[in-house]
């Protein structure tokens, strides 16, 4: 069976195509030319150069494949609406239509996640409604369900949309690198005491889920929440980063309202500078560090037996000694700090 894998060379991709590989699956990745495939490198995948743009990759990567995991997307909290559109939309679109052409494709696994909720002070039901509160990665999110949903409706394509809470793992940019590096620079924020439930899921039980939700009869059509049952602070989180880091717990904690009046200020002022990397404080990092990520996953839990078998304290301890690693120690140097 072939499988097609989008955003390969992203954190989610590249540890989903491992696993895959390591199943003795035969995985075809979409890659742009520039991306970076080193992490890729003697798991004998086939690459498809191209981008979810071009038409003519497009059809080439979506030949005779049974399943294909979307994880491409422009995941962040900062950027032109126009780049989110082209990315967390269009995208979308043009893989659809290139699925449903194949006439092969047997599941197609969405990689959505939780915000498309919009950060609510209470965390909704499974069925609550997806509410669209102005910002560019949730706005995008909820556009790209809508035509996965409506795709499944008027063609029959078997979809399945998964929707991740925080992720985290080895190679993870915000919830690794940048926490770490931050840490190290001694300028980590705690916004709002850092006391509500993080939402995490390590990346290895992420892709068990994807996987098993590719094949699960009951999944087509259907949309999952996942998470870590287990509960976690956004402080514990951080705080065990820095004791498996040998680092001082020395956080900024920041105040909601003060922090929500810095990130306006920051990204107005990022805006009329012109500044591409995205501020130390934005509206998007505020909402998810101050309101509650404790979605429920009862219908993952039921229809797909999801049970995590790394879980948080093995998922961090896994991070800790990947950051401490050469290949991390680069990646937290590699960059200036936000707003740096």
């Amino acid at each position: 069976m072939t499988t097609l894998v989008t955003g390969a060379s992203g954190f989610i991709g590249s540890h989903l195509v491992s696993s895959l590989a390591a199943r003795g699956e035969e995985v075809r990745v979409l890659a742009r030319p520039s991306s970076d495939l080193g992490s890729l490198a003697g798991l004998g995948v086939a690459v498809v150069r191209g981008d979810l743009s071009d038409p003519k990759s497009l059809r080439e990567a979506a030949a005779d494949v049974r399943v294909i995991y979307h994880c491409a997307a422009l995941a962040s909290d900062w950027g032109p609406w126009a780049d989110f559109v082209r990315a967390n939309v269009g995208g979308v679109a043009s893989l659809l239509d290139a699925a449903v052409a194949a006439g092969t494709v047997e599941r197609f696994v969405h990689v959505s996640t939780t915000d498309v909720y919009g950060y609510p002070r209470r965390v909704p039901e499974e069925s609550g409604p997806r509410r669209d509160v102005g910002l560019a990665y949730n706005r995008s999110k909820i556009l790209g369900e809508l035509l996965v949903e409506e795709c499944h409706r008027r063609t029959g394509l078997p979809t399945t949309i998964v929707r991740p809470v925080t992720v985290f793992g080895e190679r993870s940019q915000p919830f690794a690198v940048e926490i770490g590096r931050l840490l190290l620079a001694g300028q980590m924020p705690l916004i709002g005491g850092g006391t509500v439930r993080a939402g995490l899921i390590y990346v290895a039980d992420l892709v068990d889920a994807m996987i098993t939700a590719a094949i699960a009869p009951q999944a087509v059509g259907q949309a999952y929440n996942l998470r870590d049952p287990e509960d976690m602070t956004w402080r514990q989180f951080i705080v065990g980063y820095a004791d498996g880091l040998g680092i001082s717990r020395r956080l900024r904690t920041v105040p909601e309202p003060l922090a929500v009046a810095g990130a306006h200020i920051m990204e107005r002022t990022y805006r009329a500078m012109g500044r591409k990397e995205r501020p130390l404080l934005t509206h998007l990092a505020v909402k998810v560090m101050t309101r509650d990520q404790g979605y429920p996953i009862s219908r993952a839990q039921r229809d797909l037996g999801f049970a995590p078998r790394v879980g948080l304290e093995g998922g961090q301890q896994r991070t800790i000694e990947w950051l401490l690693s050469p290949e991390g120690q680069a990646a937290i140097a590699a960059e200036d700090p936000p707003g740096g």
